[in-house]
C-alpha cells in the first residue's frame, strides 16, 4: 500500500465517486454510506450521471470514512474540517494536529494520515479498475455481454471461482472479481439470477439437459 508522502490534497479532491461507488470501493453497505451523508457529517458534492445530478463523494470523504471507526466522532469531524480547508498543494504525509477537550483540559492529539490516505487511493484505483471491466450503463462485463449480477450470483451461491471460469471460459479471474464487487455495491432489483449454471448441474448429477435447465431455473 502506498503512503501519503507524495499525495496532495488536490489529488483527493479531484477523485469523485457516486455513493454506490464509494460503498463498492470500501466494501461497505451503500446504506451506511448514504446514512453518513444524510446525518450531515459528510458533505457531498454533485456530479452529472446519465443526465441526472446525483450526490458524490471525493477522496477526502473516503479518507474520513476509513478513519470513522478508529476515532471518536468529534475527532473525525475535526479531521474532516481540516482536510476540507487545506490548500490544494499541501502534501498528505505525517499527521494532522488537533486541539481537543479532555477531562484533564485542552490538549493536542495527532491523527496519522499516511495509512488512511494511501488506503483511500488504493480503494479508488481498485474501483477504477473494476470500472474498466464493468459497463455501468447496463451492468455487463465489457466485451462479453454477460451480466455482472449473473456471475456474482454464482459466487454467492457457493460456486468456486475456478468452477465459474470453467463454465465461462471467456472470462478471467479479474473479471469475475470485478463482477462480484460491482454487484455487491449495486444490489440487483427484482428476481435474482440462479446460483448455479446448467453445466454445473450436469456435472454434478442433475441428470439430463432438461432436468439441469429446470434445476438452474429454480435455483436449486
Amino acid at each position: 500500500m502506498r503512503t501519503g508522502a507524495n499525495i496532495r490534497i488536490g489529488d483527493l479532491r479531484r477523485r469523485r465517486l457516486t455513493l454506490p461507488q464509494a460503498a463498492q470501493a470500501l466494501g461497505m453497505d451503500v446504506g451506511a454510506v448514504r446514512k453518513s451523508v444524510d446525518r450531515g457529517w459528510l458533505t457531498p458534492t454533485y456530479m452529472q450521471v446519465g443526465g441526472r445530478r446525483i450526490r458524490a463523494l471525493d477522496g477526502i470523504d473516503i479518507v474520513c470514512l476509513i478513519i470513522n471507526h478508529s476515532v471518536t466522532a468529534k475527532v473525525r469531524n475535526q479531521v474532516y474540517s481540516a482536510l476540507k480547508h487545506w490548500p490544494e498543494d499541501r502534501p498528505l504525509r505525517g499527521t494532522v494536529a488537533l486541539q481537543v477537550d479532555a477531562p484533564s483540559g485542552r490538549r493536542t492529539i495527532d491523527v496519522a494520515l499516511d495509512r488512511p490516505v494511501g488506503e483511500a487511493l488504493d480503494c479508488i484505483e481498485a474501483l477504477e479498475r473494476t470500472g474498466e471491466a464493468i459497463d455501468p450503463s447496463d451492468g455487463t462485463i465489457r466485451g462479453t455481454g454477460i451480466e455482472a449480477y449473473r456471475i456474482a450470483a454464482l459466487i454467492d451461491g457457493d460456486m468456486q471461482q475456478d468452477e465459474v471460469l470453467r463454465d465461462y471460459p471467456n472470462l478471467t479471474a479479474a473479471q469475475v472479481e470485478a463482477a462480484v464487487a460491482y454487484a455487491r455495491a449495486n444490489p440487483k432489483q427484482g428476481r435474482p439470477f440462479p446460483p448455479r449454471t446448467v453445466k454445473h448441474h450436469l456435472l454434478n448429477g442433475k441428470g439430463g439437459l432438461e432436468r439441469a435447465f429446470a434445476a438452474a431455473r429454480e435455483g436449486e
